[in-house]
């Protein structure tokens, strides 16, 4: 039924428990799964300036160590995972645009991540991949 699962991770525990759900689901379907780390390129202009290329530096090393912990998850459960750093609007990009490109047909998400204030003010990712997914969303989280 499933056979390429997107997780995407923003670092946040709520991820790692969605991460280690799908590695379960993929065992079950013999499925593949791509956990992703989506750098919101958005966030990062102000009144018409942009700042420097430091964040994105700290973000995609922030990233790469998200990565490796989930390739530490997968290999615990002796399950193959694909890695992918993307740049973009990570709730877009989760509902839309990472399905289509790499052939995900189900996406694994945590109820929340670790930006409380974001939600605050920008609404939830997770709510908006829910709503606007191209694939069926399985939610997970205490």
């Amino acid at each position: 039924m499933f056979s390429k699962l997107l997780v995407p991770l923003d670092g946040s525990q709520n991820a790692f428990q969605a991460l280690d759900a799908a590695l379960d689901l993929a065992k079950h379907y013999q499925a593949q799964v791509l956990a992703v780390v989506v750098a919101n390129d958005q966030s990062y202009t102000q009144y018409g300036a942009r700042f420097g290329t430091d964040i994105m530096t700290h973000m995609k090393e922030q990233a790469e160590a998200t990565l490796a912990e989930a390739k530490a998850h997968g290999e615990k459960a002796q399950v193959a995972l694909e890695t992918q750093f993307e740049v973009g609007i990570p709730k877009q990009a989760i509902a839309e645009s990472i399905p289509e490109r790499y052939g995900t047909n189900l996406t694994v998400i945590g109820k929340s991540g670790v930006h409380g204030l974001n939600r605050a003010i920008m609404g939830s990712t997770t709510a908006y991949v829910v709503r606007k997914s191209t694939t069926p969303v399985l939610v997970v989280g205490q």
